[in-house]
């Protein structure tokens, strides 16, 4: 059980991490298509509530940057395709980067060629008024 925790952790993590550096976006792990989200930034996959310690915390905080900046090298370049294969393989979820627009996350399938600074760009010009 505890590593099933500590992958959720990870997951939660990951997304935290990527909105940070990427405020317009954002990671879904999804079952497929239609179905019930497994986790996302807004709540789902929370714990139940019990705080982790910090040097735990720490561990999967460090865990999860090194993972996309360092293993998967996520970058203002690398496509948003690119980044939901590599996250799907890594842990074996469909991923989906989803761009805000308003009060709306968008999928972004009809542009997933685009750059992630081009969706982030495109998502801040939506909530600014831009678009």
């Amino acid at each position: 059980m505890k590593s099933i925790n500590t992958r959720q952790l990870l997951l939660k993590e990951v997304q935290e991490e990527f909105s940070r550096n990427y405020p317009y976006l954002k990671i879904d792990f999804t079952r497929g298509k239609g179905e019930k989200r497994v986790a996302s930034i807004n709540g789902a996959g929370k714990t139940d509530g019990a705080s982790q310690p910090d040097d735990q915390g720490e561990s999967i905080r460090s865990a999860a940057q090194k993972l996309l900046w360092t293993d998967f090298g996520v970058s203002d370049n690398m496509k948003v395709s690119e980044l939901e294969v590599l996250l799907q393989y890594e842990f074996g979820l469909p991923a989906q980067v989803l761009r805000k627009s308003g009060n709306l996350w968008l999928e972004t399938s009809m542009t997933d060629h685009w750059t992630l600074r081009q969706q982030n760009d495109r998502g801040q010009d939506m909530a600014l008024g831009f678009a």
